[in-house]
């Protein structure tokens, strides 16, 4: 990566962890948004945070151009984040996180969701597939797990009738999404490698 490339993901990387984040510039909630990114982008290929915006764009609300705080930092002097705790807590954390450095706030996660997934839990994503808490403790907004059993079976075709027959479990989940860690206004997500191995998967998918 060059360092034109590095240092315009460090700005995006920074300004999607302030602006996803909530306004009580939490260091850990802006470093575990930081390092979910960055998780994502080393499994996903080794991708820069720049080739995952245009690999998945609805990954971040933050960057759709609607996000004041994102446009913020995008937009900043390095004398104006140098003076600013959030933007500056930001920078750091992106700067650790794309060298892969330090504790990992959001614990392995590759998602994350603020205070939305409260307001709008009927008709959220994670709730609609199915979703559970690592530890009680991520259930900052208290609300329900919404476990669903589903069981995964192979499926072969019959060479001889070219008939698809049933040979056998392949394995089964109860969600698609576990929370790995919660700080400020976010709780953070993986996929449960019980989903993984059921559905031959990706984890960063």
């Amino acid at each position: 990566m060059s360092a034109d490339q590095l240092h315009a993901d460090k700005r995006l990387l920074a300004a999607i962890a302030y602006g996803e984040a909530s306004t009580a510039n939490d260091s850990k909630e802006i470093g575990g948004i930081a390092f979910a990114v960055a998780n994502r982008c080393r499994a996903w290929g080794s991708k820069t945070i720049t080739a995952l915006k245009v690999a998945d764009p609805n990954y971040a609300y933050a960057w759709d151009g609607s996000n004041a705080r994102f446009n913020r930092l995008m937009n900043a002097s390095e004398t104006a984040i140098t003076k600013d705790t959030g933007m500056s807590l930001a920078i750091e954390w992106a700067t650790s996180d794309l060298s892969n450095k330090g504790d990992d706030p959001s614990n392995g996660a590759y998602w994350w969701d603020g205070l939305d997934f409260k307001t709008n839990y009927k008709n959220h994503r994670k709730v609609l597939d199915g979703f559970k808490f690592g530890d009680p403790t991520h259930n900052i907004f208290g609300v329900r797990e919404r476990r669903r059993e589903v069981v995964i079976r192979w499926k072969v075709r019959n060479r001889v009738t070219g008939k698809i027959v049933d040979s056998g479990e392949r394995g089964r989940y109860d969600a698609v999404w576990v929370s790995t860690a919660a700080h400020g206004s976010t709780v953070f997500w993986k996929h449960p490698t019980e989903y993984i191995n059921a559905t031959g998967g990706k984890a960063y998918r």
